[in-house]
């Protein structure tokens, strides 16, 4: 495949090979759950690629495969999100679905978080459902599981007093109605009714009221909602972060929970490690460290996206480099996705900088750097060049941040260089022209220097001075090579 090629196909990690041959038959249900009550960041991306993968592993060996994402909208809110304004804690306790937008962009705060992140999935076409478990609960798809869960308290009630080693109240239930208030928290349940699919509960005021669960008024707890939904869906495989898979965590209660009281089989799963930003440590909304998809998607195409939130292997950890070593993470993506003559990432960066937005004028750079390949698709350049520009505009270091000068800041640097450098960079605007390659240039650069007794050194750093306004930069040949030889005379002609 060419630099000017279609999409790098999304290929199937052994790990995920691995996971999905101890799965069995089909056909499989592989679920991935989010809570959104805040940035869902490129750390939680991760549990859903993890799912991808074995999902299109499964797909791979001829499964038929549904692959979920479910957004637990419902859930209450139980804290603010950086950035929400302090007025939010009235809708404390109430469904993520029915506090509003805090920026009125969409219709419910649930979606402010969730639309963004649904996006990027869409961006990086995946073959994924989206589904709101609010929605799940008002069609009545965890109706009888919720049934079931009321029916079975006290087994369920003893399951989790067992594995968290916590004495539950008496008065505990599996169900969380919602109350005339529209909280979800504090309500006491008296009754089941299930010919009516209700709950009588008593308020935090004392007062009595009813919730039918067939219409989601009212949820079920996350540990037992997990077991639940497993059923629900006919769940087989979902993936979990190392937080939920400790001694009386949430998986060790659900597992339990599944097989004695709703009869499921556990699903499959496959633990995954964090990842954080290098610097700032794991991502987290509460505590601000938050990276975007969408972030992500600005500087690299979508499949560079899943190569580099999974890494080599998920069940380790380790940091995002954004910074000084995401060329070379660029250079290792193409090179493993089996491009062609790549241009060099950095190369490409030094281009985006040199002549912005305009292609033409960066294809007619690549070619004269040798680069002819990656210019004769126009659009696919201005992809990677936006790529390019937009790394070095929010993530490369200040020592790869360039511009070309003007003639006239070119002309007040060289003021001052020395006689020999001035010299040197006119013998080399003599040579200059439009037969010479990169490694021409880079030639030319140097025997110049020697020949004239100049410390290359001191010759190269006469060159970015006058060019860039620096003592260093990118490999001067190339990046010379791709300029108009007259302007490159202009400026060294000083």
């Amino acid at each position: 495949m060419t630099e000017a090629g279609t999409r790098i196909p999304t290929r199937v990690p052994e790990w995920a090979r691995k996971v999905a041959e101890g799965l069995g038959g089909g056909p499989h249900v592989v679920v991935s759950g989010i809570s959104v009550s805040g940035n869902i960041h490129a750390g939680n991306l991760r549990e859903v690629l993890v799912a991808e993968a074995v999902a299109e592993a499964l797909r791979e060996r001829g499964e038929r495969v549904r692959f979920i994402f479910h957004a637990d909208t419902i859930d209450p809110l139980r804290k603010i999100a950086p950035g929400i304004p302090e007025s939010y804690e009235e809708f404390i306790g109430h469904s993520l679905s029915r506090v509003p937008d805090p920026e009125g962009c969409h219709v419910s705060y649930a979606e402010h978080f969730l639309a963004p992140f649904e996006e990027a999935l869409r961006e990086m076409d995946m073959d994924i459902e989206v589904l709101r478990s609010h929605e799940l609960y008002e069609r009545g798809v965890y109706t009888e599981v919720t049934r079931e869960a009321l029916d079975r308290t006290e087994d369920l009630r003893l399951i989790l007093q067992d594995v968290t080693n916590r004495k539950m109240p008496g008065h505990w239930s599996p169900f969380s109605p919602r109350s005339s208030s529209g909280k979800l928290t504090g309500m006491r349940v008296l009754e089941h009714v299930p010919g009516r699919t209700s709950v009588v509960f008593a308020g935090e005021d004392g007062f009595e009221e009813a919730a039918d669960y067939s219409k989601g008024e009212g949820k079920l707890g996350w540990r037992v909602e997990l077991a639940a939904r497993w059923k629900a869906l006919g769940v087989t495989f979902e993936p979990f972060g190392k937080d939920h898979t400790t001694s009386g965590g949430s998986t060790e209660t659900a597992d339990r929970m599944a097989r004695e009281v709703f009869g499921y089989p556990v699903p499959g799963r496959y633990e995954y490690e964090w990842i954080g930003l290098k610097g700032r440590g794991d991502m987290s909304s509460s505590r601000g460290i938050v990276l975007l998809p969408k972030d992500l998607l600005r500087i690299m195409p979508p499949d560079a996206v899943r190569r580099i939130i999974l890494g080599r292997d998920p069940a380790r950890r380790f940091d995002l480099d954004l910074g000084e070593g995401f060329p070379r993470f660029m250079d290792e993506f193409r090179a493993e996705g089996g491009w062609e003559h790549p241009v060099p990432f950095i190369h490409l960066v030094t281009v985006a900088q040199t002549v912005g937005e305009n292609v033409d004028a960066a294809a007619g750079m690549l070619s004269r750097g040798g680069y002819e390949r990656a210019a004769r698709n126009p659009e696919e350049l201005a992809r990677w060049l936006a790529y390019a520009r937009n790394w070095a505009r929010e993530w490369a270091p200040e020592g790869m941040k360039i511009g070309l000068l003007s003639p006239e800041e070119s002309r007040e640097l060289a003021a001052g260089l020395d006689d020999d450098q001035r010299d040197y960079l006119a013998a080399v605007a003599g040579e200059i022209g439009p037969d010479l390659d990169g490694d021409g240039v880079q030639d030319l650069l140097y025997s110049t220097a020697v020949g004239r007794g100049l410390k290359p050194k001191r010759a190269f750093a006469a060159v970015y001075k006058v060019l860039l306004g620096k003592t260093s930069g990118p490999k001067a040949g190339p990046f010379i090579a791709g300029l108009p030889p007259e302007e490159v005379r202009r400026r060294f002609r000083l």
